[in-house]
């Protein structure tokens, strides 16, 4: 019998090397992909310092007399006088289902006499938006907003990929130039 030439064995690192490149490679994406969403949304965030319109989904959290309460839109908290509806929060925390795809919550984070620092969240399809408003029993005053959005996704998945393929590109080079100074 004669002995067949086998090119597996004689490269046998080959596969376990490509294997840990495209996982290290998978693993850079998702920690970019992630970063980047959270950069963007950083950016997109609404403060009163940077004068910004507000998220259309910053959401308020309104407490009738018997304890429940409603989640409504900011825009209209602002254009409306709301009768047996107080701003203050009589338990720390509430969540409800607003609909199929729609949930919102809040938590009270910092509480005084007369004021509470309250955060929402709702979550809808296309977006979860994070808001952050001072609450006294007549008036909501916001102080921050964040929307993580369904369209950030793809922007970061871009960036992602191009931080990914940058990083390629640099590690080849230095490689390169590495292995072409030993051979000077």
């Amino acid at each position: 019998m004669r002995n067949q030439h086998n090119p597996a064995a004689t490269q046998p690192q080959t596969r376990p090397r490509q294997f840990k490149q495209r996982l290290l490679k998978l693993v850079l994406f998702c920690g970019f992909l992630i970063l980047f969403i959270f950069l963007l949304a950083r950016l997109d965030s609404r403060t009163a310092d940077n004068h910004k319109p507000w998220h259309t989904d910053f959401t308020i959290a309104a407490f009738e007399p018997n304890g429940s309460f409603l989640a409504l839109p900011y825009s209209y908290v602002q254009q409306h006088s709301l009768a047996n509806i107080t701003f203050l929060a009589k338990n720390p925390n509430g969540s409800k289902q607003k609909n199929d795809s729609d949930a919102f919550s809040y938590k009270v984070v910092q509480q005084t006499a007369q004021q509470q620092l309250i955060q929402t969240s709702l979550r809808t399809s296309h977006s979860i938006t994070v808001a952050t408003y001072q609450a006294t029993a007549s008036t909501v005053t916001p102080i921050k907003s964040t929307a993580y959005a369904v369209d950030q996704i793809s922007m970061a998945a871009v960036l992602a990929l191009i931080s990914v393929l940058s990083l390629q590109f640099l590690y080849r080079f230095l490689r390169r130039r590495h292995s072409h100074q030993k051979t000077n």
